[in-house]
């Protein structure tokens, strides 16, 4: 692979590729001790921890889906073409207060 500066910036980049190197490099050398010993290493992962990995993956995903909403009905608003129910609104509004005093009790 070859890499060619084109900025400032890519100087990090360039560091960055050779310490990928090195440590690519000492992984390959502990694959070769491992090989040699007959040892190797197991990580087991509990299924409450193999559910939280599942709940934040759903919630980034969820976080992604929302922006993207977002984006949209800005697009929307932007050029126009957002248009709101009346209807709509009084029944979010009489959910969100139903709701709250369902809470209190």
């Amino acid at each position: 692979m070859k890499i060619t500066s084109k900025g400032p910036g890519d100087a990090d980049l360039s560091h960055a590729v050779q310490n990928d190197k090195k440590v690519a490099s000492a992984g390959a050398d502990k694959d070769a001790k491992t090989q040699a010993s007959g040892k190797t290493d197991k990580v087991e992962i509990s299924a409450q921890a193999r559910k939280l990995q599942r709940i934040a993956e759903l919630a980034a995903k969820g976080d992604e889906l929302r922006a993207e909403k977002v984006r949209v009905v800005k697009q929307q608003i932007d050029d126009g073409q957002y248009h709101v129910s009346a209807d709509e609104v009084a029944k979010s509004i009489v959910r969100s207060d139903v709701s709250e005093l369902l809470k209190k009790k």
